[in-house]
């Protein structure tokens, strides 16, 4: 292959794992197990698939109540859109308040965190740990603001930029599926002056990576 801006001649080949050029090895392949080493401890463990996740995927914040109206939040990282605007699923664990809720209740919000608010964010996180008093409103106990929905019971939160509020559809084992009833975004999303960046999280269970650069598609050739 001739590079077009220089006369150098550069060879690419792959041999087996192996990616050369000009003899130089660039890309090493390389497997991973599909466990952790036996006998890891289940929270090392969890971290463990965690940190060999390479995948991106967005983190929201997913908004619920209870039969008695009290106000849940939690983080979720499994999340996917099933069908744009129409339907989007989300993994949760039979134990957390969120599923029980959503299975209660029939109604769910996604909310979507930006960078800046990420300290908040993980306050959420911490909540399930050190549950705060009756009456206390765990969004509010992190530092966020729930604001009435459209069209469900769960509140929004006013510091995320987009919410999209969701009836309960149907669930499988771990994962809630959900069908949209209204959606709601901060003005400047639209108009393309909000700067704020939305939240990634991949490999790794101490860091995120946040939403930058926006490209547009090549031609087809």
């Amino acid at each position: 292959m001739r590079s077009s801006s220089s006369s150098i001649v550069i060879h690419l080949s792959a041999l087996g794992h192996h990616y050369v050029v000009d003899g130089e090895i660039l890309v090493k392949k390389i497997p991973l197990p599909l466990g952790p080493p036996k006998g890891m401890p289940d929270g090392e463990a969890r971290n463990w698939y965690r940190g060999k996740n390479f995948i991106l995927r967005p983190l929201v914040l997913i908004t619920t109540v209870n039969r008695e109206g009290k106000h849940n939040a939690a983080i979720k990282t499994n999340f996917m859109t099933v069908s744009s605007m129409k339907s989007y699923a989300f993994c949760c664990k039979p134990e957390h308040h969120t599923y029980r809720n959503v299975l209660e209740t029939g109604e769910f919000v996604i909310n979507v965190p930006t960078d800046d608010i990420m300290d908040k964010v993980l306050k959420v996180a911490t909540i399930t740990v050190n549950p705060p008093s009756p009456g206390v409103s765990e969004i509010e106990r992190a530092g966020l603001t729930p604001i009435l929905s459209e069209e469900v019971r769960p509140p929004r939160i006013e510091e995320c930029v987009a919410h999209y509020e969701c009836l309960f559809d149907w669930h499988r084992d771990a994962v809630i599926f959900g069908k949209v009833v209204a959606v709601s975004v901060d003005k400047g999303l639209l108009e393309e002056a909000d700067f704020r960046k939305p939240v990634m999280i991949g490999a790794g269970t101490d860091s995120y990576c946040t939403v930058g650069e926006a490209k547009k598609w090549p031609k087809a050739p």
